[in-house]
């Protein structure tokens, strides 16, 4: 069966193809893609043994791609090679592999690793089937997982959504949105002071929208591509979302 390296950087996926052709010639073809529609169609179409995922390329990320590869080919065993460990891509790993039945073997490794290091996860998830993880990111990986809902929601935060578009966007009312992202406030700030002698200062001190905003940045559950991915979308939105408001206004006074 094949290997399927998911890299759009070519000196990285020359080096890969390399070295899995030296430590695991066995288990070729070694196959190529550069982005993640690409991806998909190859590890779907070949069915490889391993996928090797980049996490961003053009197109669909290595997350999304994993996704699209799951949904299909459940029994895929993916290692996700990254320069980007952030945790919105780890939260939302874990989440596609719980919802996988049943769960995939997979793995997680920051490409500064040694060769010895990342030839060991190859074999242990390829030939073992067992997960990895790389040791500097267990911590992340224990973190409380974010709902589809939280995740997107740190964004409209960011980019300075009031309760009222929020409620809009995700057809909710504006107690549900008030609700929901009290939830997502606790599982940030898992250490807070409610419940202590500091609770009514913090209230009056913090302003909890802009600290969730800076504990996402610190810890990576939110970064500049996918933000800027997230402004474009919301800008196609508001503008048919102003269309609508304004029939309604019209609707209102008639």
């Amino acid at each position: 069966m094949a290997i399927l390296i998911a890299e759009d950087n070519v000196a990285q996926r020359h080096y890969l193809r390399e070295l899995i052709e030296r430590e695991f010639s066995s288990h070729g073809p070694i196959i190529e893609a550069s982005d993640g529609e690409t991806t998909v169609t190859l590890a779907l179409k070949h069915r490889p043994a391993l996928c090797i995922l980049d996490i961003q390329m053009p197109g669909l990320s290595g997350v999304k791609a994993a996704r699209s590869i799951w949904r299909s080919f459940p029994a895929a065993r993916i290692i996700f090679w990254t320069q980007f460990p952030h945790e919105i891509y780890i939260n939302e790993i874990r989440k596609i592999v719980k919802s996988v039945q049943p769960p995939p073997a997979y793995g997680f490794i920051h490409k500064n690793n040694p060769d010895t290091r990342f030839l060991r996860f190859i074999a242990a998830v390829l030939e073992d089937g067992a997960d990895m993880i790389d040791p500097a990111f267990k911590d992340s990986f224990k973190q409380p997982l974010l709902t589809e809902f939280e995740a997107e929601a740190l964004y409209y935060l960011a980019l300075g959504l009031s309760n009222w578009a929020v409620a809009r966007k995700c057809s909710l009312s504006q107690r549900g949105v008030e609700s929901r992202l009290a939830t997502l406030y606790e599982k940030l700030f898992v250490t807070n002071s409610e419940g202590t002698t500091n609770e009514a200062y913090d209230k009056f001190v913090y302003n909890i929208r802009t600290r969730a905003f800076f504990e996402a940045l610190r810890r990576g559950l939110i970064n500049s591509d996918e933000l800027e991915k997230a402004s474009k979308e919301l800008e196609a939105w508001i503008e048919r979302d102003r269309k609508r408001f304004t029939e309604e206004q019209k609707h209102l006074k008639s």
